[in-house]
């Protein structure tokens, strides 16, 4: 398996930023950390390895990103800088990383955004507000409002960041006919640390209340919120994905060498 590791300075977030790649060919996934976490966490944690099969079959291209949640959502002081770094994190990905990954790897088909926990929270924000970027999203264990965290902060640019806070009020029909070309999986289990599981079912309910395909997947008590849980759920969604899944009354294969392929546009809704 090919993998590489880059570094490249942000004007958007005016420090350098980190990834790393994984593979050679097929449908890019972006990885999104957990809280906090760091690039190379989700090789660390052995995602990379549980997933190694389907990267070196060339179903999926694998793109760790860095994070930058302490200088924003988890930062001790709550205040307005939370979304405007926040969305300079969001710029840094759009406007900075995808590009650098089109012009270094010829990458030109829109993202898989992926992410377990926070990283679920960051995958559905990507997959819901650049429909030209991200054309499908797995969201594991996610948070999808941080009221409770943020001790009751909110401003504009927290309320525009919470999936749950934005998009139940989204009504705009050609925003929303872009997002029913994706296709979105909420999954969680229902063991130990599972805490924001009300928060995934009621994403889901919003979604598909606006005809967006989702695949809302529980799982039972013997599913923690932890690592082992994960691996398993993108063991079992993977394979779908070359198969094929129900998508608008046919099926949509998203990953291997008959995926759909939609091209980059950069489209914001």
């Amino acid at each position: 398996m090919e993998i590489k590791y880059h570094k490249f300075f942000s004007r958007r977030l005016g420090q350098d930023f980190e990834l790393k790649s994984y593979g050679s060919a097929g449908k890019p996934v972006m990885v999104f950390p957990t809280s906090s976490g760091r690039f190379y966490d989700y090789e660390d944690k052995g995602m990379i390895e549980a997933v190694q099969d389907f990267i070196e079959r060339g179903d999926i291209r694998v793109f760790a990103v860095d994070g930058r949640d302490w200088e924003s959502w988890y930062k001790p002081v709550k205040d307005n800088w939370i979304g405007l770094r926040h969305a300079q994190y969001e710029a840094c990905i759009t406007d900075e990383t995808i590009p650098f990954i089109t012009k270094t790897y010829g990458v030109s088909e829109k993202f898989m955004a992926t992410g377990n926990s926070f990283g679920a929270f960051h995958s559905a924000n990507f997959f819901l507000k650049f429909p030209g970027c991200f054309d499908s999203a797995v969201c594991l264990s996610g948070v999808y409002s941080m009221k409770t965290e943020l001790g009751g902060y909110s401003d504009d640019g927290v309320y525009f960041s919470e999936p749950l806070s934005y998009f139940p009020g989204l009504n705009d029909e050609r925003a929303l006919e872009k997002l029913r070309d994706g296709y979105l999986i909420i999954s969680h289990g229902r063991g130990a640390w599972e805490q924001f599981n009300d928060q995934a079912r009621e994403l889901a309910d919003a979604v598909r209340s606006k005809s967006i395909t989702c695949w809302y997947d529980v799982w039972d008590e013997t599913w923690p919120h932890d690592w082992q849980t994960w691996k398993a759920q993108l063991r079992k969604f993977l394979p779908c994905f070359r198969e094929g899944v129900q998508f608008r009354g046919g099926i949509l294969k998203l990953t291997g060498p008959e995926r759909r392929i939609t091209g980059l546009s950069g489209a914001r809704i």
